[in-house]
């Protein structure tokens, strides 16, 4: 329940005004002592206060920055006669909501009322979703327990806080906006804009325009102005994904804005100061850019203050059945064979191919638990088929022999829901041999039991 603090040395006001707001459902204190009223609203907590500007003991203008200082987030309208319009002005300017004027109409009071009560709730709406914004994206739901993400997460730690330019360097679907997101959610402009863009997805002349925003008639089919992503983003944090795709242009203007900290928007002659965290994100070879002159040194000076690198899923094979676990969302469970198989995939698409492909499997698998055969053909086949050439041929050879011999026995021992003893008839080994062969390549029986068993 909104909860309203009326201060007015005129008790027929206060109970006038009380009865107003009452029939709304609203919650009303009244005093027509300002010092009472300052001692209630400390001890108290209070939406809204609605105070007369001229009383004996202290000013509205006065009881108003009083108020500020014990609860900022409160707010105050100003009740003021058609003489002192100008004092209710100047109480405007200094963090009042409002004023009205008396004598007012019910209606008008209410209104001005609703609006608060609006605005306060919308602003309640928006603190939840930062906070829910905030968890979503803290560094936390980076999924990792590889050394190479704890050193991750520790450079997250270290430059949450700190305004330095973050430049976010790996392959496509690493997480890099994922990380960038959560800079921005554990430092200190969390709970202003997180703004991204992609760079490579949009033309020059268009991303010019997204970026510093465009005056009517800048350019054909500019029927109105517009704000930029770098006014959104003012005072919040703008991340530039695939910088490394920008014009030779665009990355002049992206130089002087981080020179200067002022934009200019497209047709207009002026200036405007902005207060704006850069984290930018390549999938480039920024430096051979560089020796290429596609990409500006300078430009790389100013991104490049504090870099981090993301590794490729390949190199951290380990997080895999962490990250598996978490896309299935308990949905489905997953055989050990199939998560061994999912392990030795080199994922080129990375964390997000990962993640796709899981979802694929929960959709087509028909039953409870995914199985190898669960996999597309194509998957299985590279993965059964891949030819380590960098290897010296004996090493290689024995590779696609161990590839054989632990695929061959996954398959039969699915066949016979681990029945070793079958298993060794159909594969014509002895019970021993299949047994030693098991073992060699940790294979348990166990693994491949019937669902209706387990």
């Amino acid at each position: 329940m909104t909860r309203i603090l009326v201060v007015d040395d005129d008790i027929v006001t206060c109970q006038l005004i009380a009865r107003i707001l009452s029939k709304e459902g609203l919650k009303i204190t009244i005093e027509n002592s300002p010092l009472n009223a300052l001692r209630i609203f400390a001890e108290n907590s209070f939406d809204l206060v609605i105070t007369d500007f001229y009383m004996p003991e202290m000013t509205g203008g006065e009881l108003l920055p009083a108020v500020k200082k014990i609860s900022p987030d409160t707010d105050v309208i100003v009740m003021t006669a058609h003489a002192t319009v100008e004092n209710a002005v100047d109480a405007m300017r200094n963090g009042a909501y409002d004023y009205i004027v008396k004598p007012f109409q019910n209606d008008d009071l209410m209104l001005l009322v609703r609006r608060v009560i609006e605005k306060r709730k919308l602003a309640d709406e928006n603190r939840y979703l930062r906070e829910e914004l905030s968890k979503k994206y803290s560094f936390h739901n980076i999924l990792g327990i590889s050394p190479v993400m704890k050193n991750l997460f520790s450079s997250i730690r270290k430059v949450a806080d700190s305004d330095a330019t973050v430049l976010l360097m790996g392959e496509s679907g690493t997480g890099k906006e994922l990380v960038a997101r959560a800079i921005h959610f554990a430092g200190k402009r969390k709970t202003r804009n997180f703004v991204s863009v992609n760079c490579s997805a949009l033309p020059d002349t268009l991303l010019e325009s997204e970026l510093f925003g465009h005056t009517k008639g800048a350019f054909t089919g500019a029927t109105e102005s517009r704000q930029g992503l770098f006014s959104h983003a003012n005072s919040g944090t703008l991340f530039l994904d695939e910088i490394a795709d920008t014009s030779p242009a665009v990355q002049a203007k992206l130089l002087r804005v981080m020179q200067d900290k002022k934009i200019r928007r497209l047709g207009d002659s002026n200036e405007v100061e902005v207060d704006v965290r850069i984290i930018t994100a390549t999938s480039r070879n920024l430096h051979r850019l560089i020796d290429e002159n596609i990409f500006r040194a300078d430009l790389f000076y100013r991104i490049n203050v504090f870099p981090l690198s993301l590794p490729p899923l390949r190199e951290r094979r380990e997080d895999i059945p962490l990250l598996v676990e978490h896309f299935l969302k308990g949905r489905k469970q997953i055989h050990p064979s199939t998560l061994d198989l999912l392990i030795r995939y080199s994922w080129p698409g990375n964390v997000r191919e990962l993640e796709n492909m899981v979802e694929r499997l929960v959709i087509f698998s028909s039953d409870d638990v995914v199985m190898p055969d669960d996999l597309p053909t194509e998957m299985r086949d590279i993965i059964c088929n891949k030819l380590e050439t960098h290897l010296p041929y004996a090493d290689a050879r024995q590779r696609v022999l161990d590839e054989f011999n632990r695929n061959f026995l996954i398959k039969i021992l699915l066949q016979t829901e681990g029945n070793v003893t079958r298993a060794a008839e159909t594969a014509r080994l002895d019970r021993a041999n299949f047994q030693r062969l098991m073992r060699r390549y940790g294979i348990s029986s166990s693994e491949f039991k019937s669902v209706s068993e387990n």
